[in-house]
């Protein structure tokens, strides 16, 4: 058997160098991408106007009261409902819970549209 030489030991050391390089560059990035996670937000509007932006990571429940209106929304769990309206057909309540971006919870009676956006 022949000995290596001193080029086979030359490019063992960089063919591993190199696979040592890339192993650590996709482990960096991996980690950075995992840090940054998408934040994901209900927003809601009445009369086609921002009246709050509240991030799914917590639970929380929001009141609008206007000019005679009643609507609560609920966010519990990572998802947004409306759990309370005093408009007459109570569609926006039947809806329930929502988890995806752009699909919307619309009180048309109130003009009160909830929606789950990202953060990005």
């Amino acid at each position: 058997m022949k000995i290596a030489k001193k080029t086979d030991i030359a490019l063992f050391i960089l063919a591993a160098a190199v696979a040592l390089i890339c192993f650590l560059f996709l482990r960096h990035t991996q980690s950075a991408s995992e840090t940054a996670e998408t934040q994901y937000y209900a927003v809601i509007e009445v009369a086609g106007e921002e009246v709050a932006r509240l991030p799914l990571s917590e639970n929380t429940t929001y009141s609008i009261d206007q000019e005679g209106m009643h609507n609560v929304v609920v966010i519990e769990d990572g998802s947004v409902y409306m759990s309370e309206a005093d408009c007459p057909n109570q569609n926006c309540v039947r809806q329930g819970k929502i988890t995806q971006v752009g699909v919307p919870i619309a009180c048309l009676p109130h003009q009160v549209i909830v929606m789950i956006v990202s953060g990005q």
